[in-house]
């Protein structure tokens, strides 16, 4: 009678091993592989982003544009720029849907603390997206250099 109850106790514990809430941060080089152009839903989306550095805060404007429209469903979920120091991450504000000349595009920003950064500093800058099967997908601005206020 007494091992009847640690069955279920035990199933529990070991389903609960491999469960996360959410998926984990990603390596350098993992954000360092991420493409620069992604192909969903028939769209071919980049990004392209502008760091800019104000005293002690860094912030992080990106704008993900896809080829035509509409935009695909995905929502922008954070922003991951790699310096020669390591990694910066925010989570982005949300996204708004806009037009950015004659393609459909999504804006949003990130900052936080600038953590030793410099203007002129030439930095990788990754956004992640999630897709409605809650798939996360990267995309890499090709350039971007950290320009001061």
């Amino acid at each position: 009678m007494r091992r009847a109850w640690l069955w279920p106790l035990a199933a529990a514990l070991l389903g609960a091993c491999g469960t996360l809430s959410s998926p984990p941060a990603p390596s350098t080089g993992d954000l360092l592989a991420a493409p620069t152009a992604l192909q969903v839903s028939a769209r071919r989306l980049k990004v392209e982003a502008v760091p800019v550095l104000g005293g002690e805060t860094f912030r992080v404007r990106v704008r993900v544009q896809a080829s035509r429209p509409p935009l695909p469903p995905l929502a922008l979920t954070g922003v991951y720029v790699v310096t020669g120091d390591g990694v910066w991450t925010a989570p982005l504000t949300p996204a708004v849907a806009r037009r950015c000349g004659a393609r459909p595009c999504w804006q949003a920003s990130g900052s936080g603390e600038a953590r030793g950064l410099r203007p002129g500093e030439g930095v990788q800058v990754v956004v992640s997206l999630r897709d409605g099967a809650g798939r996360t997908l990267w995309l890499r601005d090709a350039r971007a250099s950290i320009q001061g206020e």
